[in-house]
C-alpha cells in the first residue's frame, strides 16, 4: 500500500538555542495545552534575539482541546521546512486531533490550514498525543490512551492525511523519535521501550520489540549516528537507560545510569554536538547535565535549579543546530526558561523565565525554526 497523497520534505524540529552571544534569528513555538473548556487550546509564537530574549509574536487558537498539562509528554509540537515553505503541527490530546499551520519564515507568524484540526487516528485524552517524523515526509502520532500509533502524510499545503493506525502495542507511545536515517521509530512506552521498522514507501510499521527496562521509560533521544538511544525514566530518583541500536533496529540495554540528584527524570536531550545529555527533572524543577562517553557511559557534570515564582515543573527541552544551551518548557505557571551553556554548566539568561501570563496554559512541548538537526 502506498500513501494516496503527495508528501513533501518535512523536518521534525525541537526548540532551538545557542549560547548567549550566538542565538541568531530563531522562532520558538509552545503548545499551551489548554483544557479550560471547549476547543480553546492555543499555540504561542516567540521571536528570539541574539541575547536569548523572547518576544511574543502572537497566540493562535488550534481549534482543538489540550490536556491541561496532565502528562509530561513532550513531543507534542513538530515543524517542517522545505525551501520557503514551512508547516507547524500541534497536537490536541483532549480532542484527539492535530492542528496544522503554515509558518511565514520572514516574521514567524502562523496561518491555520484549511480543514485543521485533523484526526490523530486514536485517543490521547488527558495523556496527550506525541508527534515525530520519518525521512522528511511522514508524521507519526502516538495516541497514548488508545495505545496506538498512526501514520499521517503531509501535503504541499501542510494538510495532514491519515493513513494506517497500529494497535496492540506493549505500552503507551509516550516519548518517541525516529532514527536520523529514517529507518526506525523508537518509543519509550512507559517502561516498555520499543522499536519499529519503517517502510519509507508508505509509512507502514513493523514492530521489533518490546524490550525489557529497569524503570519507567518516558522520554527518548537518539545519537546522530543512530546507534544509541537514551531513555529518561519517571521515578523517585534520576535514571537514564541507554540502549544500543543495531543495524536491524533492535535494542539492547548497555547502561542504567542512576543518581539521587533529582526526581522524575522523564525528559532527556542530547546537546548539538552529542557530547552532553541534558536531563529535565520534572518534580525537582531542575536540569542535570551528564557527559556522554563510549558504549553508553554517562558521567555527572552539573545541576541548575530553575527560577520559580510558584510550583514549577521542567518538561520539554531543545537545542540549536550549532552551539550550546537549551530552552526548557515549564508549567504552573506556564513559562519558558532560557539557559546558556558554559562548558558543562547551564545558567539562565537575563529575564528568564519568560512567562505567558495565561492562567490556562500548561507548557509541555516546545519547538522552533530552525531546529537541531544531524549532519
Amino acid at each position: 500500500m502506498k500513501l494516496g497523497w503527495r508528501i513533501i520534505a518535512v523536518l521534525s524540529m525541537v526548540a532551538v538555542m545557542s549560547t548567549c552571544a550566538a542565538f541568531g534569528q530563531q522562532y520558538l513555538y509552545v503548545n499551551n495545552d489548554d483544557d479550560s473548556g471547549g476547543d480553546h487550546n492555543t499555540v504561542t509564537a516567540f521571536k528570539v534575539n541574539a541575547a536569548g530574549q523572547l518576544t511574543q509574536i502572537g497566540t493562535y487558537p488550534t481549534g482543538g482541546l489540550g490536556t491541561g498539562g496532565y502528562n509530561a509528554l513532550t513531543s507534542i509540537v513538530a515543524a517542517q521546512q522545505t525551501g520557503n515553505h514551512a508547516c507547524l503541527f500541534v497536537s490536541n490530546g483532549g480532542s484527539n486531533n492535530i492542528s496544522a499551520f503554515t509558518l511565514r519564515p520572514s516574521d514567524g507568524t502562523l496561518t491555520p490550514v484549511a480543514g485543521s484540526p485533523f484526526p490523530s487516528g486514536g485517543q490521547g485524552n488527558n495523556y496527550g498525543i506525541g508527534l515525530t517524523v520519518a525521512d522528511n515526509k511522514i508524521l507519526f502520532a502516538g495516541n497514548t490512551v488508545s495505545n496506538t500509533l498512526s501514520v499521517l502524510g503531509i501535503t504541499a499545503s501542510c494538510e495532514l492525511r491519515l493513513g494506517p493506525t497500529y494497535s496492540g502495542l506493549s505500552g503507551s507511545p509516550d516519548g518517541m523519535k525516529v532514527t536520523p536515517n529514517g529507518k526506525f521509530l523508537i518509543t519509550a512506552g512507559l517502561g516498555f521501550p520499543n522499536s519499529f521498522l519503517i517502510d519509507l514507501s508508505n509509512g507502514h510499521l513493523t514492530q521489533l520489540g518490546p524490550y525489557p527496562a529497569h524503570g519507567t521509560t518516558a522520554g527518548v533521544d537518539i545519537s546522530c549516528d543512530g546507534t544509541t538511544a537514551y531513555f529518561g525514566d519517571a521515578g523517585i530518583g534520576t535514571e537514564v537507560e541507554v540502549y544500543s541500536i543495531d543495524g536491524g533496529g533492535h535494542l539492547t540495554e548497555i547502561n542504567d545510569y542512576t543518581d539521587n540528584n533529582g526526581q522524575n527524570s522523564n525528559n532527556v536531550m542530547l546537546s548539538a554536538n552529542g557530547n552532553l545529555l541534558y536531563v529535565s527533572e520534572t518534580a525537582s524543577n531542575q536540569v542535570e547535565t551528564l557527559s556522554v562517553g563510549a558504549n553508553g557511559a554517562l558521567t555527572f557534570d552539573s545541576i541548575v535549579s530553575l527560577k520559580v515564582s510558584q510550583f514549577n515543573a521542567t518538561l520539554g527541552m531543545a537545542t540549536v543546530p550549532k552551539g550550546q544551551g537549551i530552552f526548557v518548557a515549564e508549567t504552573s505557571p506556564a513559562q519558558v526558561g532560557v539557559l546558556a551553556a558554559q562548558g558543562t554548566s547551564l545558567k539562565e539568561v537575563a529575564n528568564s523565565p519568560f512567562v505567558l501570563n495565561d492562567n490556562f496554559a500548561f507548557i509541555i512541548g516546545i519547538t522552533a525554526v530552525p531546529g537541531k538537526s544531524c549532519p
